[in-house]
């Protein structure tokens, strides 16, 4: 069958070591001109072009998004480092270059774990302070960019959070649903206490660190092992997102859904909970680019080639069709099918034969970037 003539894809081939890299280009590129038009305007007119990204463990990680985040900003600037979650205190991992520690006692819950009675956002995360509570966070120590913010957006509810120590002056702005904190020096790490309003617990569903200056705002947040269907028990990512004004929103699901028996893959319901997903986000961000990646090739039980990636990697290519959206194929790009078994060779996948390790996910967002550049510069 032939693919529409925007479908059609172009890659080049290079080798990384023993891997063979198809650098595809981004399948419907057009679509994504007005955010190219916007990445084009931050230095003319000195403004920030924030991104939004999420996914899976692939994402929650923030390796293969931070890669993209610190080339997209040593290309365009560094508006901050965008959009960090405690994932620390709700038992779980995040971004390696952003450290949180905590005190006291917390709830938590997210979209696999006690979503029907929780508030959640865009992170797919919430947590709650309890008793004697406090949390800090140090984008210093481990920086791989400059990370010193002097403006917090607080994702919160019922109350909010406020800082201890900061350095020099800070004044506060409580709006719906979240907090402003403009602080008159640039601060690297800071401790915030609870603020109870009303005798109501505060919850908090995630932060945004800026820096005042024009660039890349790139925000990723993902949930380990989550499909679209459990993305969309987040009642909020929409408004968030909006919140987040994103001129572009990067969609990286699928392993997780593909990760069955073909007998139990029903490649028809995936794509209209990816047609679910998106009809929500442009509800709410009808301005916004959407770009999808397909998921990587993998293993069912680290013995058998996954062979539902191929077709749901068709059924996305047809969304795209149908919906006017971009794909970047990362299954094509990789190689295809079992070239998961030679990045492990290589020593970027790890043994499950389904994630990778940090240079493979880092190779992974150098392919991502050179994708988007060179939409960018064809625009």
């Amino acid at each position: 069958m032939l693919l529409p003539v925007f479908l059609l894809l172009l890659c080049g081939f290079s080798q990384q070591s023993k891997v063979a890299i198809h650098q595809c280009d981004i399948i419907n590129v057009q679509s994504l001109n007005p955010f190219f038009t916007e990445l084009g305007a931050i230095i003319r007119d000195s403004t920030t072009v924030s991104v939004v990204h999420i996914g899976d463990s692939h994402i929650q990680a923030d390796i293969l998004s931070g890669t993209v985040r610190k080339m997209l900003q040593n290309t365009f600037g560094n508006a901050g480092r965008g959009f960090v979650f405690p994932y620390k205190i709700a038992k779980s991992d995040g971004a390696p270059d952003v450290q949180f520690s905590y005190t006291g006692t917390w709830q938590y819950c997210h979209i696999k774990r006690g979503y029907s009675e929780c508030n959640l956002g865009v992170a797919g995360f919430a947590v709650t302070p309890l008793e004697n509570a406090a949390f800090s966070i140090d984008v210093a120590s481990k920086a791989q960019t400059n990370a010193a913010f002097n403006k917090v957006t607080l994702f919160d509810n019922d109350g909010s959070f406020l800082p201890v120590e900061a350095i020099g002056n800070f004044s506060i702005i409580k709006e719906n649903k979240h907090t402003l904190i403009y602080f008159d020096e640039q601060q690297e790490s800071l401790e915030f206490k609870p603020a109870y309003e009303k005798d109501t617990l505060p919850v908090l569903q995630g932060m945004v660190l800026e820096n005042s200056q024009p660039g890349v705002l790139y925000h990723s947040m993902g949930v380990n092992g989550s499909t679209v269907s459990q993305y969309l028990r987040s009642k909020h990512f929409e408004e968030q997102i909006n919140d987040l004004n994103a001129s572009l929103v990067i969609i990286s699901f699928g392993t997780n859904d593909s990760y069955t028996s073909t007998s139990k893959f029903c490649v028809e319901c995936l794509k209209e909970e990816y047609r679910t997903l998106i009809e929500r986000i442009r509800n709410k961000n009808p301005n916004a680019s959407i770009l999808l990646t397909t998921p990587p090739d993998h293993y069912l039980n680290r013995k058998y080639p996954s062979k539902n990636i191929a077709p749901l990697r068709d059924a996305m290519l047809a969304l795209a069709l149908e919906e006017d959206l971009a794909v970047w194929d990362l299954y094509k790009s990789m190689g295809g099918k079992n070239t998961i078994v030679e990045w492990k060779k290589d020593e970027l996948a790890r043994a499950d034969l389904v994630h990778f390790t940090l240079p493979g996910y880092e190779l992974q967002g150098e392919m991502l970037y050179n994708a988007i550049m060179r939409g960018y510069r064809s625009e």
